[in-house]
């Protein structure tokens, strides 16, 4: 398979979408844009501006092949991650190049704290459970010791610089602003969420490509450790994959998905049992098996499958397929034996033949069908558009419903947020939270 195959689930967000003629263009596009990652001294050692700086590394490397991470000095990493024991290491380890000053070459900077940026730039912001960006200096970061607001200002700071690759020209950055304890509920409020919570000790990941792997991200950075955690996933990580997915690296190749989100688990002091078999609703669930399961599956078959099986709550995360819909994030939070009706509109999935085959009548295919021929191309029309920064922030949101049922919380039954405008909710009230403790680790931010 060509190279362009590596890259081809966030490149089909250019070719699918007519931003692009070819994926050689749309490849040239993405490889235009070098991402300086500008890391302040006051947020080096802070939960959340580490998370934020990791993030935006991993998404960056990811998404443009380059990333560069601007930082004086070294801190100790906060997190238990499989990436070494200091920032710089972690940094590196996913790809960085590090520097004391951002290169001539940088044409994005992410600024997180009292860095300054050259050029275009965005400032990740935060204030406990609240998170998002800012255009101007000047309205730093309030309480950092959140590693789940880190992650997702990072991935919001990062769907800006995409946009600008999308639209192939300069376009300003966003004042954006989301509650991340209540998504649903307008962030201009003044309630920044509680600095005492819960955290589930027993979590099940089902799934573990784009999306389940966002979610073992977070937890991850999150920095709780003394959980037990249940990985489940059948498929082996291809070229593609490398691209889209968190925790992979490009050592990952070749391994089990399940596997490289054990090595992540275990890193971070969870004790994990792994599965690598598909679950067709036919592992009865126990009382010793986890209470919740945090499902990040593509097809809708086996999700409304898991959402009868048995499980005291399942939260499922879902995106949109194509090149219009790659960053709709929706979640749903079911409790056991409650009706699944409406949740999903079953008869609104989108006829993928016909879409396919439209695909491959376009003008990139056809170019791509002159180098890798016919029977070559289905593949790219058929994987779907992928983007790791939408699975960051979907995951800081799935962790932070997660933590409102472990804190008796109730969680949000249906809710719709495109990453494009988040503080734009849509959603269908919420589900109560558990009436007893399913098990839990006390959290204090202080």
């Amino acid at each position: 398979m060509t190279d362009l195959w590596k890259r081809s689930r966030i490149t089909k967000a250019l070719t699918d979408g007519a931003r692009a003629d070819s994926f050689a263009e749309a490849e040239a596009r993405l490889d235009s844009i070098h991402v300086a990652v500008a890391l302040g001294r006051n947020q080096m050692d802070t939960p959340a501006g580490q998370a934020a700086a990791l993030t935006a590394v991993a998404t960056a490397r990811k998404c443009f092949g380059q990333v560069t991470l601007v930082m004086e000095g070294d801190a100790r990493l906060l997190a238990s991650l499989p990436l070494g024991k200091t920032l710089r290491h972690a940094a590196r380890s996913l790809g960085a190049r590090l520097v004391e000053d951002a290169p001539r070459t940088t044409t994005h900077t992410i600024s997180i704290g009292n860095a300054s940026g050259m050029g275009w730039t965005v400032r990740c912001w935060w204030d406990r459970w609240l998170a998002g960006t800012r255009q101007a200096a000047g309205d730093g970061p309030g309480d950092s010791r959140l590693a789940l607001t880190g992650a997702f200002a990072a991935a919001v700071a990062m769907r800006q610089i995409f946009a600008c690759a999308l639209a192939a020209k300069t376009l300003r950055p966003r004042d954006v602003t989301v509650n991340l304890w209540e998504p649903w509920s307008a962030a201009g409020s003044g309630a920044i969420g509680p600095a005492t919570f819960d955290v589930p000790n027993s979590i099940w990941f089902l799934g573990l490509g784009h999306l389940g792997q966002g979610f073992i991200w977070n937890l991850c950075l999150l920095g709780v450790r003394g959980g037990r955690a249940v990985a489940q996933d059948n498929q082996l990580i291809g070229d593609e994959n490398e691209a889209t997915s968190l925790l992979v690296l490009p050592t990952d190749l070749g391994s089990k998905k399940a596997r490289v989100a054990g090595r992540w688990l275990e890193a971070c002091g969870w004790k994990t049992d792994i599965i690598e078999r598909r679950h067709h609703g036919d592992i009865q669930v126990t009382p010793e098996d986890p209470p919740y399961l945090l499902c990040g599956l593509d097809r809708l078959q086996p999700r409304l499958i898991m959402a009868r099986h048995g499980f005291e709550f399942m939260i499922d995360a879902g995106l949109g397929h194509g090149a219009h819909d790659f960053e709709g994030i929706q979640i749903r939070t079911i409790a056991k034996g409650n009706s699944i009706e409406g949740l999903w509109n079953e008869a609104a999935q989108p006829r993928h033949d016909a879409l396919h085959a439209r695909l491959m009548e376009t003008k990139a295919y056809a170019d791509l069908e002159a180098q890798i021929g016919r029977c070559g191309i289905v593949g790219f029309a058929e994987a779907s558009t992928a983007v790791p920064f939408v699975g960051a922030a979907t995951g800081a949101l799935v962790i932070a419903q997660a933590i409102r049922l472990a804190s008796l919380q109730p969680a949000a039954r249906f809710l719709h947020m495109e990453l494009g405008a988040p503080e734009m909710v849509a959603d269908a009230g919420v589900t109560p939270g558990p009436s007893v403790n399913l098990g839990t680790i006390p959290t204090s931010l202080s």
